[in-house]
């Protein structure tokens, strides 16, 4: 009668301790999922996108360049 006891102490130590293992990760990815991002971008737009920022960076350096050739040709 005592080992069945203990078995049953056991077995339901066992299960919480597993049950509460199980909800702590499925916890973890509950969490890595709210930190997705919310809207996706799709691959033609970004392209679009960092070409134009790309054209404006080159848009920038040649007014720098004519600037710094201005101040050296004083």
């Amino acid at each position: 009668m005592e080992h069945v006891l203990v078995a049953v102490i056991a077995l339901v130590t066992g299960g919480g301790w597993f049950t509460s293992k199980i909800f702590n990760r499925l916890h973890e990815v509950e969490n890595k999922l709210d930190r997705l991002p919310v809207e996706y971008v799709l691959k033609i737009d970004y392209i679009r996108e960092m070409e134009k920022m790309n054209n404006e960076f080159i848009a920038i350096n040649v007014k720098l360049d004519k600037l710094v050739e201005k101040v050296l040709s004083k």
